[in-house]
């Protein structure tokens, strides 16, 4: 007999990395033979820059699929409910009305954490009792074991890692330019301050004012940042030749820009893991990222690229110069990138990962 299995998934609209994870999981499920998969798609916002905020239409639409949720809990028998739960504020309280009805159902959940701060939050004892009502004996799947510490006091059950994949593109080795060519720097995510856009903006204006050579790009959609408003910024830091902004790219066109440049700079503030850094290494480019979430066991620091410390420019304007003045360097730890990706983070990987996963839960 099939394992039933009701996936409770944020999916796209908007583009995000929770939401590509969400349908590519439900991608491999449809094709194992050994599960009945059965969804519930949820979608909040069109476009970035409405995560978050509060309008009427969203109230509609959450209460459309907790109704959707009751139906199908009480017209099947599910083995479990796969849930890539919010953990924080009041999107975390939206969702533990899915919680709610699922517990009541006596279903089992398996929850996907694709944000952190819980330990924080257990702080107020509200919130302390809520997740413990939330998680209590029930399965949690993590990116990293690096992401541990944050769910330590709420789940005494088994945790589950399984690190993010992502699908093959046509790979070709990067030959990088010479020392006199400049170093093409690229930053890759939504305009969200806490993604660092701003840290990324002043570190090109001081490799600029020391005479170095680069060109930045920057590609992401509008979020805390317009568009006018980044170019405002560039403008008024008298950038405009060394730093142009490229809009939202995806799929090929996100490729080619990516096969264009030589170093990806990461400069999060708050992350759990950047599938940025994936497709960096994929098209083996080394990255220089923050020491934040699970990243550090991502990017092996001095080998696949670096690791700094958040909010740190001059680390970053130190480590950007140790590549621009040696270019075999640069090579050498983007081939130890591309090698990384094929080893732990390609689909495949992901994929057996996944279904290895499940399988052991339904056993438990």
């Amino acid at each position: 007999m099939k394992q039933k299995i009701l996936l409770l998934i944020k999916v796209p609209p908007p583009l995000t990395g929770a939401t590509i994870m969400n349908t590519r999981i439900r991608d491999i499920l449809f094709n194992v033979t050994d599960f009945s998969i059965d969804t519930i798609e949820m979608s909040y916002a069109n476009t970035v820059s409405d995560i978050g905020v509060f309008r009427f239409k969203k109230i509609i639409l959450v209460i459309k699929y907790y109704f959707s949720l009751i139906k199908k809990l009480f017209n099947s028998n599910y083995n479990f409910v796969y849930f890539q739960i919010s953990p924080l504020g009041s999107t975390f309280i939206r969702d533990l009305i899915f919680v709610l009805i699922i517990k009541l159902s006596k279903t089992k959940i398996v929850y996907h954490l694709h944000g952190k701060g819980i330990k924080k939050k257990m702080k107020n004892n509200i919130y302390k009792r809520l997740y413990k009502y939330a998680f209590h004996n029930e399965a949690i799947i993590l990116l990293s074991n690096l992401l541990k510490f944050d769910i330590e006091e709420i789940n005494k059950n088994e945790v589950f890692i399984i690190p993010n994949g992502i699908p093959p593109i046509k790979y070709k080795q990067k030959i990088f330019s010479q020392n006199e060519k400049p170093l093409n720097i690229l930053f890759l995510s939504n305009l969200f301050f806490s993604k660092g856009i701003m840290n990324f903006i002043e570190v090109i204006e001081i490799l600029v004012k020391k005479k170095i050579k680069i060109k930045g790009f920057i590609v992401g959609a509008e979020a805390d940042l317009t568009k006018d408003s980044l170019e405002e910024i560039i403008k008024s830091k008298n950038l405009g030749r060394n730093l142009i902004y490229l809009g939202p790219k995806y799929g090929n066109e996100k490729n080619k820009i990516l096969s264009k440049t030589d170093l990806l700079i990461y400069p999060t503030l708050e992350d759990i893991w950047g599938n940025v850094n994936l497709e960096a290494m994929q098209i083996g480019i080394p990255v220089i990222a923050t020491e934040e979430g699970a990243i550090p066991e991502i990017i092996d620091d001095g080998i696949t690229g670096f690791i700094v410390e958040k909010n740190n420019l001059q680390q970053i304007v130190e480590k950007v110069e140790v590549f621009y003045n040696n270019r075999i360097l640069l090579e050498k730890m983007g081939k130890a990138a591309r090698i990384k990706y094929e080893e732990q983070y390609t689909m495949e990987v992901f994929r057996k990962n996944i279904i290895k996963t499940f399988g052991t839960i339904l056993k438990n």
